[in-house]
């Protein structure tokens, strides 16, 4: 009947003894940042310089919150995931998808570092931070098949798996 309708990880994900990771929590931060940037950047051509030097600082920003979401996530890969499971075969794509958007940010911020008080955003920055927000999309969804689909980081593992 209507039970049938629930998909199958909600009751994991429900289960009042699991906990959510750090990373979780977290890894909201360098997201919001960098896809502001890049929602700054489109703006600039209408905007003005105000628009290029917002889309800088979150940048910046996002970088500095991308090193806090990745030491938690690495904490999980190693005490949260299964060996040779398929949520770490998974989250092993989701860390190169993470560092490949982080270069393309660190690219971006790289070459605009130079143009500051531009009218609007340069166009190679601007392709760049567009490469990183839909790589990070990538990786994101990753994140959340680990995390819902999986159950894998809102539960410890056994006390005797190594």
């Amino acid at each position: 009947g209507e039970a049938s309708g629930v998909p199958p990880y909600t009751p994991r994900v429900t289960n009042e003894h699991a906990r959510p990771s750090l990373h979780t929590l977290l890894v909201h931060c360098p997201l919001v940042l960098w896809g502001m940037s890049f929602v700054f950047d489109v703006v600039s051509v209408f905007g003005g310089a105000a628009f290029v030097e917002a889309a800088l600082f979150n940048i910046v920003a996002g970088l500095v919150t991308m090193l806090a979401a990745t030491v938690t996530d690495v904490w999980d890969y190693y005490t949260r995931l299964e060996p040779r499971s398929t949520a770490r075969r998974l989250a092993r794509w989701h860390a190169l998808g993470n560092l490949v958007a982080t270069a393309l940010f660190v690219g971006s911020l790289a070459l605009r570092w130079s143009a500051r008080g531009a009218a609007a955003t340069p166009r190679w920055p601007f392709v760049l931070s567009a490469c990183g927000v839909a790589v990070l999309g990538v990786a994101g969804y990753l994140d959340g098949l680990i995390d819902y689909q999986y159950a894998a980081t809102t539960r410890r593992r056994s006390p005797g798996a190594r």
